[in-house]
């Protein structure tokens, strides 16, 4: 294990390292002359006469370089927030904490703060169907540590809220957000505040009785499959805004490498859908419990395939709720994206690219064999907290990177493209 252990920290170095130092390209990707420019007609005051002096380019921040930056770390702020509270979540969800708080008000509580609240907490508990089937018996002192872990994921949850309205307010009040843009932040905001909802909704389903005495209560597969797929559509969301707000135009440099990107632009948008559904099939395997089934590989037992994938009817529920077919649907989606985007990589190895592009893509590559590699040891090892936290985290990086991609290979501006050589300039 410790092995084990020494491996995963120095791949994720190393992917980290790749992934900064792509990030720095993207941005001396901006540092031609025209982009110079744009920096330094941006502190016009209007936005129109910014775009008029930037040769027809749209930003999303008004009020110059300054406002931006302050905008875009705000964003990326945001983003990081949300990546917190999914492995929370996840770490929530792997020690059998979601179902300790029995009912939610929509601005939140003052926890337990004497003995008497917190003996009356747990009677709550001692009610439910998750204590009377799973934890009978458990004492207080352990009920503590899990009503604190789903506290805190909560508490979490709304503090991102406060962080997310305020400095909000803030720009708005400072005119440094443009129409665009604050259309785009309301819909976020709106997501944010439905995912509390949906949240209770998912936790609410395992509140209820098991259609059978033989069945452990969980929450609804579909339901945190719905709670977990929300909150990676607000981080996608947050971290394409941020990078939008600091990067208005994709790293360009040449035609010759806007042709390149034109290209990886073609593989990387169906690549980025499958690996966002690998993402969410494993909120089906973690819903199911899934991952507690079949731990061994390549072979599922003994089998390649479990001879019940489609013992359910109808059919299509076997997808989502039969624990056979949901692994193996999760193994197979994984297994692909992992081939697909070394596909990618070998497919781009001769094409003409920015280097920011080029090193993206190795990151990416470098990061879904970790995925993949932390996959494969969380099954082994019948999905140890530390190392399925980790998988869940290694998801939304796998997300970041191919949002980072995707980014990266837009079709710039026809302003920018007119001001560029057919060769990148050296030095």
């Amino acid at each position: 294990m410790a092995l084990t252990s020494r491996f995963f920290a120095s791949a994720s170095t190393t992917v980290t390292r790749s992934s900064l130092y792509g990030f720095r390209y993207l941005h001396q990707g901006f540092r031609s002359p025209y982009s110079r420019k744009m920096s330094t007609t941006a502190s016009l005051s209007s936005l129109n006469q910014a775009q008029a002096a930037m040769g027809g380019l749209k930003l999303l921040v008004t009020e110059g370089p300054r406002a931006q930056k302050m905008v875009g770390g705000w964003l990326f702020g945001c983003a990081a927030w949300v990546f917190s509270m999914v492995v929370l979540g996840g770490v929530t969800r792997l020690t059998r904490s979601g179902l300790s708080m029995t009912d939610w008000k929509f601005t939140g509580s003052l926890p337990p703060l004497s003995e008497e609240n917190w003996r009356l907490e747990f009677e709550k508990y001692q009610q439910s169907p998750e204590y009377k089937r799973v934890n009978k018996g458990m004492n207080i002192e352990d009920f503590k540590f899990i009503y604190w872990m789903e506290y805190a994921h909560r508490m979490w949850g709304r503090g991102l809220g406060i962080a997310f309205a305020l400095p909000l307010t803030y720009f708005l009040a400072k005119g440094y957000i443009t129409r665009q843009l604050g259309l785009r932040l309301a819909a976020l905001f709106a997501l944010g505040g439905g995912q509390g909802l949906i949240g209770w909704w998912m936790v609410k389903s395992g509140l209820e009785e098991p259609v059978s005495e033989y069945v452990q209560p969980r929450v609804s597969p579909y339901r945190l499959a719905t709670h977990l797929t929300s909150a990676f559509v607000i981080y996608c969301g947050l971290l394409w805004t941020a990078l939008s707000v600091v990067m208005p135009e994709p790293p360009s440099g040449s035609l010759g490498w806007v042709s390149g990107a034109a290209k990886v632009r073609k593989l990387a948008l169906p690549l980025s859908a499958l690996v966002g559904i690998t993402a969410v099939s494993g909120a089906f395997v973690a819903g199911n419990d899934a991952g507690h089934a079949y731990n061994t590989f390549p072979k599922m037992g003994d089998v390649w395939v479990p001879e019940d994938i489609f013992s359910l009817e109808p059919l299509v529920r076997n997808f989502f709720e039969n624990t056979s077919t949901v692994q193996l649907n999760h193994r197979i989606l994984a297994t692909t994206s992992l081939f697909s985007i070394g596909g990618l990589w070998l497919a781009t190895r001769k094409l003409d690219i920015h280097p920011a592009v080029r090193s993206v893509i190795g990151s990416t590559l470098g990061m879904a064999v970790l995925q993949v590699s932390l996959g494969i040891s969380t099954l082994l090892s019948y999905v140890p907290v530390t190392l399925a936290s980790a998988h869940q985290a290694g998801a939304l990086t796998m997300l970041t990177l191919m949002i980072l991609l995707t980014h990266s290979v837009r079709k710039p501006a026809p302003a920018l493209l007119k001001s560029l050589p057919s060769l990148p300039r050296s030095g």
